[in-house]
C-alpha cells in the first residue's frame, strides 16, 4: 500500500502541466511561446531556419480576471544585454467554455545605439496550425 501511495505522489510531482502557444503568424519570428504553470515561461525565436528557445523567464503570468467564463493572465518581464533592453508583456486568456487559450505579446526593443526602439505585437493560439 505505502508502494502504491508513493508511486501516486511522485508521479504527481514530476507531471508538470504545461501549456504550448503557436503563432498565427506562420511567418513571425516569435513562432512559439510556452508556460509551465508555477516555473517558467519561455519565449521561441526563430534562427536560420530552427526554432529555439531565446528568453526563459523563470515566472509565469498571474491571473487578473476570472469572469464571463474567462480567466485572463498578465505579466511583464524584460531582458537585458550589451545591444538592446528587450521588454516583453505576456497576457493570455482562458475560454472556459471552449477549453481554448489564445496570447498575446507586446515585445519592445529599445536599443542601446542609435536604432530607433521597435515594437513588435504578435497573437498565438493553443492550436498548432496546419501547414
Amino acid at each position: 500500500m505505502k508502494f502504491v501511495l508513493f508511486f501516486f505522489f511522485f508521479i504527481g510531482i514530476s507531471a508538470q502541466s504545461q501549456i504550448k502557444f503557436w503563432n498565427t503568424n506562420p511567418t513571425s519570428n516569435m513562432p512559439k511561446f510556452e508556460v509551465v504553470w508555477g516555473e517558467k515561461t519561455t519565449i521561441f525565436s526563430k534562427v536560420g531556419g530552427d526554432v529555439k528557445p531565446l528568453y526563459v523567464f523563470n515566472k509565469t503570468a498571474q491571473p487578473t480576471f476570472n469572469g464571463d467564463g474567462r480567466t485572463k493572465y498578465k505579466m511583464t518581464v524584460s531582458s537585458t544585454d550589451k545591444v538592446a533592453k528587450r521588454t516583453f508583456e505576456i497576457s493570455y486568456t482562458h475560454h472556459r467554455l471552449t477549453n481554448n487559450y489564445l496570447g498575446y505579446i507586446k515585445a519592445t526593443y529599445v536599443y542601446l545605439d542609435k536604432r530607433p526602439t521597435k515594437i513588435d505585437e504578435e497573437y498565438f493560439e493553443t492550436v498548432k496550425p496546419i501547414n
